[in-house]
């Protein structure tokens, strides 16, 4: 995420009509300072404040609202019990302490039986939410929630989930592949867990204040927690379902791919469209030769620990789907673009305030979905809030229906 200076310089300049109002945790309302005062962070976390839901990122202290405007506010790539897709519940001020490593490492680690908590079984996290050398600092200011005990944690469970994964694809890795993962000797007192830094918080937002007068900074723009933004594409080599202990996992170029394994993130297969791909079906139709494009976080520079992966594959017992890759509205047109999957047969319309426009789309030959660009003026710009796409059929039933909020 990149601020623009200028951007922020005019934020500063600008005074709503109506300032914006913050909820914390405590009940406390903020209300945002008039003119405008934007800010902006983007690096590593370096503490928690539990009891006061705020963030410490590039020297300031930023601090998670339980709501903005009595909308609930979550933090973005953060997942409760490694829920996948845009429908998970972001970590939010509610359940704060869900952030920390050793959280991650106790409570949230293994589905229960009783299902309390959602998502996947998850074997715990390989990286710290801290940096390496200020996970492992100990410390006695009981203000500092890092734990030594953590990252040792964090660090054996890095080695173990490698070590069992590349017994699966050593075929397909370098000969020296254990050495430059940091599992090197022969015995485990000689591994060095690669340094990593902490995980990043990039935020938006403006300051706010409380009825006394305490200034504080609300990212009521957007909140992403990442705890790196690695990229690599190309095809897999090698790929092995995991059982038990043992992960699921695939080899892309030089590089170990491990699905990922914290439960404060998710872990999901998109196909196209960007359309959700249940993981049996990806590993169904993977196969050596399958292009992919993995985002994820690193362990030094030969394990991926995979957030989301790419693919050009479709979920047959999912039907009709409607996904929306951009959006623009400049009143009074609205245009977007986006694609259809499994569209034979399907006619695409889009529903605002009321009106139906056609929505035309071409077939991609490589994939078999159907992509659209369309652009119309909407009937009443001023109370414009929504969109609908609805998808029916040659017999006119719908088959599929989304709402898009006004972009």
């Amino acid at each position: 995420m990149r601020i623009p200076l200028t951007l922020l310089v005019a934020l500063s300049c600008y005074s709503n009509a109506e300032a914006q109002t913050a909820t914390l945790l405590d009940g406390r309302v903020l209300t945002q300072v008039q003119p405008i005062e934007p800010f902006a962070t983007e690096g590593p976390i370096w503490n928690l404040d539990l009891a006061s839901q705020q963030i410490f990122v590039v020297g300031r202290a930023v601090t998670i609202p339980l709501s903005v405007n009595g909308q609930p506010f979550g933090i973005l790539g953060s997942s409760v019990v490694g829920q996948d897709g845009t429908a998970a519940t972001g970590i939010g001020a509610a359940n704060f302490a869900r952030l920390l490593d050793s959280s991650a490492i106790t409570v949230d680690r293994v589905l229960d039986p009783a299902g309390t908590n959602l998502g996947p079984e998850r074997l715990g996290p390989a990286r710290s939410l801290f940096s390496t050398s200020e996970a492992r600092r100990v410390t006695v200011t009981s203000a500092l929630v890092r734990s030594a005990a953590a990252q040792s944690q964090i660090e054996q469970n890095y080695f173990q989930m490698v070590q069992a994964t590349y017994a699966q694809h050593a075929a397909a890795l370098p000969a020296d592949f254990l050495d430059r993962a940091g599992l090197r000797g022969t015995g485990s007192e000689s591994w060095v867990y690669p340094t990593t830094a902490g995980g990043t918080l990039k935020s938006e937002g403006s300051v706010y204040r409380d009825a006394v007068g305490n200034r504080f900074f609300i990212p009521d723009v957007e909140a992403v927690i990442e705890l790196s933004e690695n990229v690599t594409v190309g095809p897999i080599s090698s790929l092995a379902r995991g059982v038990g202990s043992v992960p699921d996992s695939f080899v892309v170029g030089e590089m170990l791919v491990i699905f990922n394994q914290d439960p404060r993130f998710g872990a999901e297969v998109l196909g196209v469209g960007l359309a959700p791909i249940p993981r049996e079906v990806f590993f169904a139709q993977a196969a050596a030769g399958t292009q992919v494009g993995v985002i994820g976080h690193l362990v030094g520079e030969h394990v991926m620990f995979a957030q989301e992966i790419e693919v050009d594959m479709v979920d047959p017992t999912a039907g009709v789907q409607i996904t929306i890759e951009r959006a623009r509205f400049q009143a009074p047109n609205l245009r977007f673009r986006g694609v259809l999957v499994q569209p034979t047969g399907i006619t695409l319309t889009a529903i605002v305030q009321g009106v139906r426009f056609p929505v035309p789309f071409v077939l991609d030959p490589l994939t078999g979905a159907g992509a659209f660009d369309t652009r119309f003026a909407v009937p009443a710009p001023a109370t414009f809030a929504d969109y609908t796409l609805e998808a029916t059929n040659a017999q006119g039933a719908v088959v599929a229906s989304e709402t898009f909020l006004r972009p």
